[in-house]
């Protein structure tokens, strides 16, 4: 596969995640960022900490406090100390929260299946269902990918002639 072709695909992919973030109905007094963070919330187990939002969300943390403020001001979250670590903080959707996720997942699943049922035909439809099976698989494949590959400089090979200087260029080698 070329590279192009990949990049191609990726900002098709992007195309369409950005088009079904902005089919989220708006939620009234929370911004896009808290909406990111509660939907997170209710992915991950309950009774979850901050920093595994933050990390998650690839947030800071700072800005996940702000978000998860907004949110519990709302009702849609709640943020209880640990009881076995005063230091540590718990965060707990609440029923009003859980509703409010379900409410902008539905409303995104409703544009998605009218835009699939008026572009698709029945043969493209099932060949997208397919394709989101293999995208799943993309998405797990960093826990399984090998470690990034060690960059070296290369050493210049002694020669009869007279010294040159090295070029600066680098070879890449795997690491073990």
């Amino acid at each position: 596969m070329e590279d192009r072709e990949v990049s191609r695909f990726r900002v098709q992919m992007k195309l369409l995640q950005r088009r079904l973030r902005r089919e989220a109905l708006p939620v009234h007094g929370v911004s896009r960022t808290a909406l990111q963070v509660i939907t997170a919330v209710t992915r991950l187990p309950e009774g979850t900490q901050p920093r595994r939002i933050a990390e998650e969300q690839q947030m800071t943390s700072s800005n996940v406090a702000a978000a998860l403020r907004e949110l519990e001001e709302a009702g849609y979250v709640l943020r209880r100390k640990d009881s076995a670590d005063a230091r540590r903080v718990a965060v707990h959707i609440t029923e009003r929260g859980r509703t409010v996720v379900a409410s902008v997942r539905s409303e995104r699943d409703s544009w998605l299946g009218r835009a699939m049922t008026a572009l698709l035909d029945e043969d493209e439809q099932r060949t997208l269902l397919a394709a989101g099976a293999l995208m799943e698989r993309l998405a797990e494949f960093e826990a399984t990918a090998p470690t990034a590959p060690e960059v070296q400089p290369t050493r210049p090979v002694p020669s009869a002639g007279p010294p040159q200087e090295p070029t600066g260029s680098r070879t890449v080698t795997s690491a073990s």
